[in-house]
């Protein structure tokens, strides 16, 4: 029978263990965001094993299978719950980089979702990141069929160790006396333009049990080009 929390439960093992690839999207050690949430449907038991496609083809197989379509409230909001699948893009228009998908993992907009932003899959506020990506048409989707609902296990909780990986945030001194703020997130690190960047990087950091402590480097300091130089540089 279909289980929202081993759906959830899937995502969640792999929390800091997995990256992001559109190639190499099968899985085990990549996936890209509809793979993930795909696999995540089959642990679920919503969708039969072997079953797999994109954003574009999602669309119909929730429908197929039990899902309908979240409608917005009177002010346009999605009260989304537990265990809703968002896509990203416009109907007939998400393959690729044009859509995007994941799910929601508590009735206070946090996801859960494989993105290239934080190379793997993470946890945000869906909100914050939907407006970082230029607040694309969404399309929630819930399940209405029967399901057995048990508490996420031990085992199905995200793990604090982040799988080995560093997560931490440091300043970087430049030339000209400006400081800029990065966070590293295993092999990849990214400019954090804004306050509010930096708040979502710490929660993330907080999350999987890190510390928020910031050392800060001169531009041409060796501790900072051993980063660099084992690290790449991607962007939201």
């Amino acid at each position: 029978m279909s289980n929202i929390s081993a759906m959830i439960g899937w995502m969640s093992d792999r929390l800091g263990k997995v990256t992001y690839s559109m190639t190499n999207r099968l899985g085990p050690n990549s996936y890209d965001c509809s793979s993930a949430v795909y696999n995540a449907l089959i642990a679920g038991g919503f969708l039969k094993a072997g079953s797999m496609g994109n954003t574009e083809t999602l669309f119909n197989d929730l429908e197929r299978n039990g899902w309908q379509q979240v409608q917005p409230d009177a002010n346009g909001n999605y009260p989304a719950k537990k265990g809703d699948i968002f896509i990203w893009g416009t109907r007939g228009q998400t393959l690729g980089a044009a859509g995007h998908t994941g799910i929601f993992i508590d009735d206070s907009d946090q996801i859960i979702h494989c993105n290239y932003g934080f190379n793997g899959i993470t946890v945000n506020d869906h909100d914050y990141i939907w407006n970082l990506n230029g607040q694309p048409a969404i399309t929630i989707y819930r399940f209405k069929g029967e399901q057995t609902e048990k508490p996420a296990t031990e085992q199905n909780k995200p793990d604090s160790s982040n799988g080995g990986n560093n997560m931490y945030t440091y300043i970087k001194r430049l030339p000209n006396g400006r400081d800029e703020i990065w966070f590293v997130n295993g092999t990849t690190r990214m400019y954090l333009p804004t306050g509010k960047h930096v708040e979502e990087a710490n929660a993330l950091i907080k999350r999987y049990g890190g510390t928020t402590d910031q050392v800060r480097y001169n531009y041409d300091n060796y501790g900072l080009k051993m980063i660099e130089s084992s690290t790449k540089e991607i962007k939201f």
